[in-house]
Protein backbone atom coordinates (compact mmCIF):
# COMPACT_ATOMS: atom_id res chain seq x y z
CA UNK A 1 0.00 0.00 0.00
CA UNK A 2 3.05 2.14 0.66
CA UNK A 3 2.29 3.56 3.82
CA UNK A 4 4.01 3.34 6.98
CA UNK A 5 4.42 -0.31 8.61
CA UNK A 6 3.84 -1.03 11.73
CA UNK A 7 6.84 -2.36 13.23
CA UNK A 8 6.15 -2.31 17.25
CA UNK A 9 3.15 -2.31 19.59
CA UNK A 10 3.33 -0.43 23.01
CA UNK A 11 1.83 -1.49 26.41
CA UNK A 12 -0.30 0.79 28.77
CA UNK A 13 -0.46 0.31 32.63
CA UNK A 14 -3.15 2.27 33.64
CA UNK A 15 -2.36 4.92 37.08
CA UNK A 16 -5.45 5.56 39.14
CA UNK A 17 -8.41 6.89 37.25
CA UNK A 18 -6.28 6.92 33.61
CA UNK A 19 -7.78 5.55 30.76
CA UNK A 20 -5.45 4.19 28.22
CA UNK A 21 -5.89 3.96 24.28
CA UNK A 22 -6.02 0.54 23.24
CA UNK A 23 -3.98 0.39 19.86
CA UNK A 24 -0.73 0.10 19.06
CA UNK A 25 1.73 1.85 16.01
CA UNK A 26 1.42 5.29 14.84
CA UNK A 27 -1.79 6.12 16.11
CA UNK A 28 -0.67 5.53 19.96
CA UNK A 29 -2.22 7.71 22.73
CA UNK A 30 -2.54 7.46 26.10
CA UNK A 31 -5.99 8.81 27.69
CA UNK A 32 -7.52 9.76 30.75
CA UNK A 33 -10.96 9.79 30.36
CA UNK A 34 -11.97 12.67 32.60
CA UNK A 35 -13.40 15.45 29.95
CA UNK A 36 -15.13 15.72 26.73
CA UNK A 37 -16.09 18.02 24.34
CA UNK A 38 -19.11 19.49 23.04
CA UNK A 39 -17.45 20.46 19.22
CA UNK A 40 -15.34 18.46 17.06
CA UNK A 41 -11.48 19.83 16.74
CA UNK A 42 -9.96 20.64 13.54
CA UNK A 43 -7.84 18.28 12.68
CA UNK A 44 -4.05 18.58 11.60
CA UNK A 45 -3.44 19.85 8.21
CA UNK A 46 -3.52 16.73 6.17
CA UNK A 47 0.15 16.32 4.51
CA UNK A 48 -1.09 13.31 2.51
CA UNK A 49 -3.29 14.07 -0.75
CA UNK A 50 -4.28 10.62 -1.18
CA UNK A 51 -7.66 9.08 -0.14
CA UNK A 52 -8.17 6.11 1.82
CA UNK A 53 -10.01 3.49 0.20
CA UNK A 54 -11.45 0.03 1.27
CA UNK A 55 -8.74 -1.54 -0.64
CA UNK A 56 -6.28 -0.02 2.09
CA UNK A 57 -8.38 -1.74 4.87
CA UNK A 58 -7.85 -5.37 5.24
CA UNK A 59 -10.84 -6.33 6.77
CA UNK A 60 -12.60 -4.72 4.38
CA UNK A 61 -12.59 -7.95 2.26
CA UNK A 62 -11.55 -10.21 4.86
CA UNK A 63 -15.67 -9.66 6.18
CA UNK A 64 -16.56 -9.58 2.99
CA UNK A 65 -18.04 -6.06 3.69
CA UNK A 66 -18.65 -5.39 -0.04
CA UNK A 67 -21.26 -8.28 -0.41
CA UNK A 68 -22.88 -7.32 2.87
CA UNK A 69 -23.36 -3.51 1.26
CA UNK A 70 -24.28 -5.25 -2.25
CA UNK A 71 -27.39 -7.16 0.20
CA UNK A 72 -27.95 -3.71 1.91
CA UNK A 73 -26.97 -4.34 5.33
CA UNK A 74 -25.08 -0.92 5.85
CA UNK A 75 -26.67 -0.30 9.59
CA UNK A 76 -29.18 1.70 8.58
CA UNK A 77 -31.64 2.66 11.32
CA UNK A 78 -28.59 1.85 14.39
CA UNK A 79 -27.28 4.73 16.46
CA UNK A 80 -23.78 3.74 17.67
CA UNK A 81 -22.05 5.75 20.32
CA UNK A 82 -18.28 5.59 20.67
CA UNK A 83 -16.58 7.03 23.68
CA UNK A 84 -12.98 8.35 22.11
CA UNK A 85 -11.13 11.37 20.72
CA UNK A 86 -12.50 13.85 18.96
CA UNK A 87 -13.97 12.96 15.49
CA UNK A 88 -12.39 15.14 12.73
CA UNK A 89 -15.70 15.09 10.20
CA UNK A 90 -13.48 17.15 7.43
CA UNK A 91 -11.02 13.85 6.41
CA UNK A 92 -12.56 12.82 2.93
CA UNK A 93 -13.29 9.43 4.66
CA UNK A 94 -16.04 10.48 6.38
CA UNK A 95 -17.56 12.83 3.54
CA UNK A 96 -21.38 12.14 3.75
CA UNK A 97 -21.11 10.24 6.66
CA UNK A 98 -24.17 10.89 9.82
CA UNK A 99 -22.04 11.71 12.83
CA UNK A 100 -23.04 14.47 15.63
CA UNK A 101 -21.31 15.02 18.35
CA UNK A 102 -22.92 14.85 21.78
CA UNK A 103 -20.45 15.39 24.26
CA UNK A 104 -21.88 17.85 27.35
CA UNK A 105 -18.86 19.58 28.48
CA UNK A 106 -16.09 20.98 27.01
CA UNK A 107 -11.83 19.95 26.11
CA UNK A 108 -9.44 20.88 24.02
CA UNK A 109 -7.96 17.41 22.15
CA UNK A 110 -4.85 16.40 21.39
CA UNK A 111 -4.19 15.93 17.62
CA UNK A 112 -2.91 12.08 18.81
CA UNK A 113 -6.45 11.73 20.45
CA UNK A 114 -8.06 13.36 17.87
CA UNK A 115 -6.56 10.79 15.06
CA UNK A 116 -7.61 8.03 17.10
CA UNK A 117 -11.43 8.93 17.12
CA UNK A 118 -11.15 9.96 13.43
CA UNK A 119 -9.89 6.09 12.86
CA UNK A 120 -12.73 4.58 14.80
CA UNK A 121 -15.59 6.82 13.68
CA UNK A 122 -14.20 6.01 10.01
CA UNK A 123 -13.55 2.64 10.49
CA UNK A 124 -17.49 2.26 11.60
CA UNK A 125 -19.02 4.36 9.61
CA UNK A 126 -17.22 5.90 6.26
CA UNK A 127 -18.61 5.44 3.14
CA UNK A 128 -15.62 4.74 1.81
CA UNK A 129 -14.49 1.71 3.50
CA UNK A 130 -16.60 1.56 7.25
CA UNK A 131 -18.49 -1.79 8.50
CA UNK A 132 -21.85 0.24 8.94
CA UNK A 133 -21.88 3.38 6.51
CA UNK A 134 -25.57 4.12 7.09
CA UNK A 135 -26.16 4.15 10.92
CA UNK A 136 -25.69 7.27 12.90
CA UNK A 137 -22.82 7.89 14.90
CA UNK A 138 -22.68 9.81 17.98
CA UNK A 139 -19.23 10.74 19.28
CA UNK A 140 -18.47 11.61 22.99
CA UNK A 141 -15.31 12.66 23.83
CA UNK A 142 -12.99 12.02 26.22
CA UNK A 143 -9.59 13.54 26.99
CA UNK A 144 -6.03 12.57 27.08
CA UNK A 145 -3.25 14.06 30.15
CA UNK A 146 -2.54 16.72 28.04
CA UNK A 147 -5.89 18.01 27.31
CA UNK A 148 -7.10 20.79 29.10
CA UNK A 149 -10.83 20.61 30.37
CA UNK A 150 -13.27 23.29 30.39
CA UNK A 151 -15.33 24.22 34.24
CA UNK A 152 -18.72 22.74 33.18
CA UNK A 153 -17.28 19.48 33.13
CA UNK A 154 -17.55 19.28 36.75
CA UNK A 155 -20.87 20.62 37.95
CA UNK A 156 -20.72 22.38 41.97
CA UNK A 157 -21.86 19.55 44.29
CA UNK A 158 -23.28 17.01 41.30
CA UNK A 159 -20.79 14.09 39.59
CA UNK A 160 -18.48 15.52 36.68
CA UNK A 161 -19.70 15.12 32.85
CA UNK A 162 -16.86 13.77 31.77
CA UNK A 163 -16.68 10.52 33.98
CA UNK A 164 -16.83 7.37 31.97
CA UNK A 165 -20.35 6.40 33.79
CA UNK A 166 -21.49 9.75 32.88
CA UNK A 167 -20.23 9.31 29.27
CA UNK A 168 -22.08 5.61 28.86
CA UNK A 169 -25.51 7.06 30.35
CA UNK A 170 -25.65 10.24 28.06
CA UNK A 171 -24.64 7.62 25.13
CA UNK A 172 -28.31 5.66 26.23
CA UNK A 173 -29.86 9.00 26.91
CA UNK A 174 -29.39 9.57 23.04
CA UNK A 175 -30.82 6.47 22.14
CA UNK A 176 -27.57 4.64 21.12
CA UNK A 177 -28.11 0.93 20.76
CA UNK A 178 -24.06 0.04 20.58
CA UNK A 179 -21.29 2.02 22.37
CA UNK A 180 -17.81 1.64 22.08
CA UNK A 181 -14.50 2.48 24.52
CA UNK A 182 -11.24 1.29 22.48
CA UNK A 183 -9.67 2.07 25.69
CA UNK A 184 -8.76 0.54 29.22
CA UNK A 185 -10.80 1.47 32.90
CA UNK A 186 -8.81 0.61 36.20
CA UNK A 187 -12.37 2.43 37.21
CA UNK A 188 -15.21 -0.25 39.67
CA UNK A 189 -16.93 2.37 41.32
CA UNK A 190 -20.41 1.84 41.93
CA UNK A 191 -21.59 4.86 39.76
CA UNK A 192 -20.18 2.67 37.06
CA UNK A 193 -21.58 -0.60 37.59
CA UNK A 194 -24.79 1.10 37.75
CA UNK A 195 -24.24 2.77 34.71
CA UNK A 196 -23.48 -0.55 33.15
CA UNK A 197 -26.60 -2.01 35.14
CA UNK A 198 -28.78 -0.08 33.11
CA UNK A 199 -27.24 -0.99 29.82
CA UNK A 200 -28.10 -4.49 30.66
CA UNK A 201 -31.82 -3.62 31.78
CA UNK A 202 -32.41 -1.44 28.60
CA UNK A 203 -30.64 -3.71 26.37
CA UNK A 204 -27.78 -1.24 25.12
CA UNK A 205 -24.88 -3.43 24.07
CA UNK A 206 -21.03 -2.49 25.05
CA UNK A 207 -17.97 -3.29 23.43
CA UNK A 208 -14.79 -2.31 24.60
CA UNK A 209 -11.15 -3.09 23.71
CA UNK A 210 -8.85 -5.71 25.66
CA UNK A 211 -5.50 -4.80 25.73
CA UNK A 212 -2.32 -4.96 23.99
CA UNK A 213 0.01 -5.66 26.51
CA UNK A 214 0.25 -9.25 25.56
CA UNK A 215 -1.07 -10.10 29.16
CA UNK A 216 -3.95 -10.85 31.33
CA UNK A 217 -5.59 -7.09 31.44
CA UNK A 218 -8.92 -8.39 32.54
CA UNK A 219 -8.60 -5.48 36.02
CA UNK A 220 -7.83 -2.92 33.36
CA UNK A 221 -10.66 -3.46 30.87
CA UNK A 222 -14.24 -2.52 30.99
CA UNK A 223 -15.17 -6.10 30.10
CA UNK A 224 -14.49 -6.96 33.39
CA UNK A 225 -17.56 -6.07 33.85
CA UNK A 226 -20.94 -8.11 33.40
CA UNK A 227 -22.80 -7.76 30.06
CA UNK A 228 -19.61 -5.95 28.40
CA UNK A 229 -18.62 -7.49 25.01
CA UNK A 230 -14.54 -7.82 25.66
CA UNK A 231 -12.62 -8.30 22.58
CA UNK A 232 -8.95 -9.31 21.64
CA UNK A 233 -7.31 -9.47 18.32
CA UNK A 234 -6.38 -11.60 15.98
CA UNK A 235 -3.90 -11.02 12.75
CA UNK A 236 -5.76 -11.06 8.99
CA UNK A 237 -4.45 -15.53 8.82
CA UNK A 238 -6.84 -15.66 11.68
CA UNK A 239 -4.31 -16.34 14.32
CA UNK A 240 -4.58 -14.39 17.94
CA UNK A 241 -2.42 -11.33 17.50
CA UNK A 242 1.05 -10.93 19.30
CA UNK A 243 0.09 -8.08 21.00
CA UNK A 244 -3.65 -8.94 22.01
CA UNK A 245 -4.26 -8.96 25.68
CA UNK A 246 -6.79 -11.50 27.16
CA UNK A 247 -8.40 -12.38 30.21
CA UNK A 248 -11.65 -13.27 31.86
CA UNK A 249 -13.88 -10.95 30.52
CA UNK A 250 -13.06 -11.23 26.59
CA UNK A 251 -16.25 -12.16 24.81
CA UNK A 252 -14.95 -12.52 21.27
CA UNK A 253 -11.96 -11.45 18.80
CA UNK A 254 -11.94 -9.77 15.89
CA UNK A 255 -9.03 -8.46 13.07
CA UNK A 256 -6.92 -5.67 14.91
CA UNK A 257 -5.34 -4.18 11.51
CA UNK A 258 -3.43 -3.15 10.16
CA UNK A 259 -5.70 -0.49 10.18
CA UNK A 260 -4.82 2.56 7.66
CA UNK A 261 -6.13 6.44 8.87
CA UNK A 262 -4.84 9.62 9.47
CA UNK A 263 -2.15 10.07 12.22
CA UNK A 264 -1.83 13.13 14.33
CA UNK A 265 0.59 14.81 11.88
CA UNK A 266 -1.70 14.80 9.32
CA UNK A 267 -0.58 11.66 7.21
CA UNK A 268 -1.66 8.31 6.31
CA UNK A 269 -0.20 5.74 8.85
CA UNK A 270 -1.23 2.18 9.61
CA UNK A 271 -1.59 0.78 13.64
CA UNK A 272 -2.89 -2.23 15.13
CA UNK A 273 -4.67 -2.91 18.31
CA UNK A 274 -7.65 -4.24 20.16
CA UNK A 275 -8.73 -0.61 19.36
CA UNK A 276 -9.80 -1.75 16.58
CA UNK A 277 -11.08 -5.29 16.72
CA UNK A 278 -13.49 -3.83 19.56
CA UNK A 279 -15.13 -1.10 16.38
CA UNK A 280 -15.34 -4.32 13.96
CA UNK A 281 -17.64 -6.26 16.98
CA UNK A 282 -19.63 -2.88 17.88
CA UNK A 283 -20.35 -2.73 13.39
CA UNK A 284 -21.07 -6.64 13.42
CA UNK A 285 -23.75 -6.05 16.40
CA UNK A 286 -25.20 -2.80 14.23
CA UNK A 287 -25.43 -5.09 11.31
CA UNK A 288 -27.23 -7.58 12.94
CA UNK A 289 -29.57 -5.35 14.81
CA UNK A 290 -30.63 -3.58 11.63
CA UNK A 291 -31.39 -7.11 10.21
CA UNK A 292 -32.85 -8.63 12.39
CA UNK A 293 -34.76 -5.93 14.25
CA UNK A 294 -37.02 -7.85 16.28
CA UNK A 295 -34.16 -9.80 18.24
CA UNK A 296 -33.62 -8.70 21.82
CA UNK A 297 -30.26 -7.26 22.91
CA UNK A 298 -30.17 -11.04 24.43
CA UNK A 299 -30.79 -12.68 21.37
CA UNK A 300 -27.99 -10.54 19.58
CA UNK A 301 -25.23 -11.65 21.85
CA UNK A 302 -26.32 -14.96 21.80
CA UNK A 303 -25.90 -14.73 18.21
CA UNK A 304 -22.12 -13.71 18.18
CA UNK A 305 -21.55 -16.36 20.65
CA UNK A 306 -23.35 -18.90 18.33
CA UNK A 307 -21.66 -17.96 15.44
CA UNK A 308 -18.37 -17.57 16.28
CA UNK A 309 -15.52 -18.95 14.57
CA UNK A 310 -14.55 -21.94 17.10
CA UNK A 311 -17.33 -21.83 19.39
CA UNK A 312 -17.99 -25.06 19.43
CA UNK A 313 -14.87 -25.66 21.34
CA UNK A 314 -16.17 -23.37 24.26
CA UNK A 315 -15.00 -20.40 26.09
CA UNK A 316 -11.55 -19.34 26.26
CA UNK A 317 -9.75 -16.38 27.56
CA UNK A 318 -7.96 -15.62 24.67
CA UNK A 319 -10.72 -15.33 21.87
CA UNK A 320 -13.77 -15.68 23.91
CA UNK A 321 -15.96 -18.25 22.68
CA UNK A 322 -14.56 -17.77 19.15
CA UNK A 323 -13.84 -15.25 15.98
CA UNK A 324 -17.11 -12.81 15.59
CA UNK A 325 -18.28 -13.55 12.02
CA UNK A 326 -19.80 -11.53 10.25
CA UNK A 327 -21.46 -13.48 7.63
CA UNK A 328 -23.12 -15.88 9.93
CA UNK A 329 -24.96 -12.96 11.95
CA UNK A 330 -26.20 -11.97 9.34
CA UNK A 331 -27.60 -15.33 7.97
CA UNK A 332 -28.71 -17.12 10.96
CA UNK A 333 -31.96 -16.11 12.77
CA UNK A 334 -31.74 -15.03 16.07
CA UNK A 335 -35.23 -15.71 17.24
CA UNK A 336 -33.74 -19.08 17.85
CA UNK A 337 -32.57 -18.27 20.82
CA UNK A 338 -33.24 -17.60 24.27
CA UNK A 339 -33.69 -14.25 25.38
CA UNK A 340 -31.18 -14.62 27.83
CA UNK A 341 -28.05 -12.14 28.75
CA UNK A 342 -25.25 -15.08 28.30
CA UNK A 343 -23.02 -12.56 29.63
CA UNK A 344 -25.26 -11.85 32.82
CA UNK A 345 -21.86 -13.56 35.32
CA UNK A 346 -18.47 -14.28 33.48
CA UNK A 347 -17.59 -15.60 36.88
CA UNK A 348 -14.70 -14.62 39.00
CA UNK A 349 -17.64 -12.09 40.84
CA UNK A 350 -18.18 -10.17 37.92
CA UNK A 351 -20.74 -7.36 38.44
CA UNK A 352 -23.58 -6.58 38.25
CA UNK A 353 -24.75 -9.52 39.50
CA UNK A 354 -28.11 -10.27 38.01
CA UNK A 355 -30.11 -9.16 41.45
CA UNK A 356 -28.24 -5.83 41.10
CA UNK A 357 -29.33 -5.55 37.50
CA UNK A 358 -32.90 -5.97 39.14
CA UNK A 359 -31.99 -3.68 42.03
CA UNK A 360 -31.56 -1.04 39.48
CA UNK A 361 -34.57 -1.91 37.01
CA UNK A 362 -36.62 -1.73 40.35
CA UNK A 363 -35.63 1.78 41.29
CA UNK A 364 -33.94 0.79 44.77
CA UNK A 365 -30.09 2.40 43.62
CA UNK A 366 -29.25 4.80 46.13
CA UNK A 367 -29.83 7.74 43.87
CA UNK A 368 -26.68 9.67 44.75
CA UNK A 369 -24.92 6.71 42.41
CA UNK A 370 -26.61 7.19 39.62
CA UNK A 371 -24.73 9.40 36.94
CA UNK A 372 -26.76 11.70 34.63
CA UNK A 373 -29.41 9.24 34.20
CA UNK A 374 -32.63 10.59 32.55
CA UNK A 375 -34.68 7.61 33.02
CA UNK A 376 -34.31 6.64 36.22
CA UNK A 377 -36.50 7.56 39.39
CA UNK A 378 -36.06 6.26 43.14
CA UNK A 379 -39.09 4.00 44.41
CA UNK A 380 -37.34 2.61 47.76
CA UNK A 381 -38.54 3.38 51.11
CA UNK A 382 -35.73 5.81 52.34
CA UNK A 383 -38.05 8.41 53.36
CA UNK A 384 -34.75 11.21 53.50
CA UNK A 385 -34.41 10.31 49.60
CA UNK A 386 -37.37 12.89 49.32
CA UNK A 387 -35.77 15.66 50.76
CA UNK A 388 -31.83 14.91 50.29
CA UNK A 389 -30.29 17.65 47.70
CA UNK A 390 -28.47 15.76 46.35
CA UNK A 391 -30.79 13.92 45.20
CA UNK A 392 -31.49 15.11 41.33
CA UNK A 393 -34.03 12.42 40.62
CA UNK A 394 -37.44 11.80 40.86
CA UNK A 395 -38.59 10.03 43.95
CA UNK A 396 -42.23 7.73 44.53
CA UNK A 397 -41.25 6.50 47.84
CA UNK A 398 -42.69 2.68 47.94
CA UNK A 399 -44.11 1.89 44.52
CA UNK A 400 -41.11 0.11 43.31
CA UNK A 401 -42.50 -3.31 41.06
CA UNK A 402 -40.70 -5.38 43.73
CA UNK A 403 -43.08 -4.30 46.63
CA UNK A 404 -46.02 -5.24 44.80
CA UNK A 405 -44.73 -8.95 42.82
CA UNK A 406 -47.01 -10.92 43.42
Amino acid sequence: MGYQPVVSTRAFSPIGRVFNLRVAGTLCATLALTGIATGYQAGPARADDRRITAADQPYYSYYHLDSARAKGYTGAGVTIAIIDGSVDTSVPELAGANITDKTPCTVNSSTEHAAHGTTIAALLVSHAYGVVPDATLLAYQSHEETSTVGSDCKPASKMPLSDLPSLINHAINDGASVINLSASSNKHDDTLKWAIARAMNEGVLITAAAGNAHEDENETSLSWWSGVIGVSAIDTDGKFASYSSWGQGVTTTAIGGPIVGWDESGKISSARGTSFSAPIVAGALAQAHAKWPNATSNQLLQLLINTAVGHEQGWNQYGGYGAANLGGMLNTDPSQYPDENPLADKGGGSSPTPAEVQQYADGLVDPTQIAYDNSYAYRGLDESQATNKDNPYPTHLGTSPRYHAK
